[in-house]
């Protein structure tokens, strides 16, 4: 396949599946945009990834066997997305010419910039020294049709699984990813495709930030996402910084976790916890979780901890042990797999 049509794929598989799929998470919220629905779809996407991987690593079963899954449930929610969302078709929302008018200088300063990052991070790919590993893993699935089977380093069969890598299977989504657009090559898809849309996702979850704080001020949510943009493309005074994550190496999970799912749950945890009718479901959360746990080992640390601050902050506000209880919940994924990890 060409290089277009694989990145017409990419476009239906990362943009377009997501953002569908992600309409019927948030039947509960009315009139919600684009960016939270695409939100939703990659919270969706990432869950059903751990969700379906992990058993398949555990049965060793065949990549493609995973792919072919992988790919019948998010086409099939995507296509139940686009029902719902043409029967529910609101008429209230503003018109794009009202819209446009209510975009604030500083907010068109940084989609300039944003912009200028998106070309920087697909034609001035950085090659990281951790590629060994997690772009190798995902091209050796690919290329043996396993899963987990082979080390990427030595390309003999594993006699014990890696328990640092093997409950995160990112570089697994990685080969899936790889196959559903086309059969482009998992080191072509880490670092040409997965980071622009990691990216616009970042910010996407920036911005919604931005919306909770400042919810009728435009002016004061171009001003914050401005600084934001500018503040990451100058965050390289160390490789430890969420923002030099973003920029040099976002096809990684541990990126992605820091650049995205992170932000993206505090946004949530805030939206939902601290919210006396929250507007979204707690399954987001619940997916949350299970997403971060997809990404890196990391994620099954920290993210509950994130939600744990802001259960702490729901218990203080609304004395409810059932609200609590409800937002342990979200945080079950965390706990099962950190006592898997343990156990192995």
């Amino acid at each position: 396949m060409n290089l277009i049509g694989n990145g017409l794929l990419a476009l239906v598989w990362l943009l377009a599946v997501p953002t569908l799929s992600g309409v019927l998470f948030l039947q509960k919220k009315q009139n919600a945009s684009g960016i939270e629905c695409l939100l939703a779809g990659y919270l969706f996407l990432f869950s059903l990834a751990e969700l379906l991987t992990l058993p398949m690593i555990y049965f060793g079963l065949a990549l493609h066997v995973l792919v072919i899954c992988y790919g019948v449930l998010t086409g099939a929610a995507a296509l139940l997305g686009a029902v719902h969302l043409a029967r529910h078709r609101s008429a209230n929302r503003p018109a794009f010419s009202a819209r446009l008018r209510g975009i604030s200088p500083f907010l068109i300063a940084a989609l300039a910039i944003i912009a200028a990052q998106i070309v920087i991070v697909t034609l001035y790919a950085h090659f990281d020294a951790d590629d060994a590993l997690y772009v190798a893993t995902g091209t050796t699935a690919v290329e043996t049709d396993s899963i987990f089977r082979y080390d990427a380093y030595t390309g003999k069969l594993y006699e014990q699984l890696p328990r640092r890598y093997v409950l995160s299977p990112f570089p697994i989504f990685l080969a899936v990813v790889s196959q559903l657009i086309g059969g482009l090559h998992p080191a072509v898809v880490a670092h040409t495709i997965l980071p622009p849309i990691f990216l616009v996702c970042a910010y996407c979850a920036v911005y919604q930030i931005a919306r909770k704080w400042f919810p009728d001020d435009s002016g004061a949510r171009g001003i914050f996402l401005f600084l934001t943009a500018f503040l990451i493309w100058f965050s390289a005074y160390t490789v430890y910084t969420a923002g030099a994550f973003q920029m040099v190496r976002l096809w990684q999970g541990k990126a992605v976790l820091a650049a995205f799912l992170l932000p993206l749950t505090f946004w949530l945890s805030s939206s939902i916890l601290l919210e006396e009718k929250p507007a979204y479901s707690r399954l987001l959360l619940f997916m949350a979780d299970l997403g971060s746990c997809l990404l890196s080992s990391m994620g099954i640390i920290l993210t509950p901890l994130l939600i744990g601050i802001f259960l702490f902050l729901e218990l203080l506000r609304f004395r409810s042990l059932k609200r609590t209880a409800l937002g342990i919940a979200c945080c079950l994924p965390s706990a099962v797999l950190g006592i898997v990890y343990l156990l192995l």
